[in-house]
């Protein structure tokens, strides 16, 4: 069969078929790799992107640890009762807060570790409570707060009510 033979239209109707056929060919040949390439670019210059936030995510998680650390780690085995009666008398005393009740602390031992639980009760204003709250929270370690229970009760030897605070503080040993 040679080319010569066909005519004219028969030429033209083979001609899109063999378009077809070619484009096919160099589409599989060579632009889906081109293709495939570059979806492999973008993968990995998003990568390339991501890991250049890496030093300073680095930097942040540290400095989160540190700070974690700071305020739990280095104190662990530190704290003693006597350490949060001062500190909590002595703050009591400055803000017009008065202590009801320091019972013996409660304590837990699993492996390793103890879990003291120390419970204090206060009376004063709603305003001087949520201080003493937030200096326990934020400014200084005793341990971490880790319940709070507002209660007005009413004094009844002087028929008085009066705002109290139970704070539940625990240390790890």
């Amino acid at each position: 069969m040679k080319w010569n033979n066909f005519t004219y239209q028969s030429k033209m109707k083979l001609l899109p078929i063999v378009l077809v056929l070619v484009f096919l060919l160099v589409y599989s040949l060579t632009v889906s790799n081109t293709i495939d390439l570059s979806k492999q670019v973008k993968q990995l210059e998003n990568q390339v992107e991501k890991l250049g936030d890496a030093p300073l995510q680095v930097q942040i998680l540290k400095k989160r640890l540190e700070e974690i650390e700071e305020r739990i780690g280095n104190h662990s085995g530190t704290i003693t009762q006597e350490d949060i009666f001062d500190e909590l008398s002595i703050y009591c005393k400055r803000n017009g807060l008065t202590m009801r009740e320091f019972p013996v602390p409660h304590e837990v031992s699993k492996d390793d570790y103890k879990l003291q639980t120390h419970q204090v009760e206060l009376e004063g204003s709603f305003k001087n409570l949520l201080k003493l709250l937030y200096f326990l929270e934020q400014e200084t370690y005793l341990g971490k707060v880790a319940a709070t229970k507002f209660l007005l009760k009413e004094d009844k030897r002087i028929r008085e009510e009066y705002l109290s605070l139970t704070i539940f503080l625990q240390t790890v040993r």
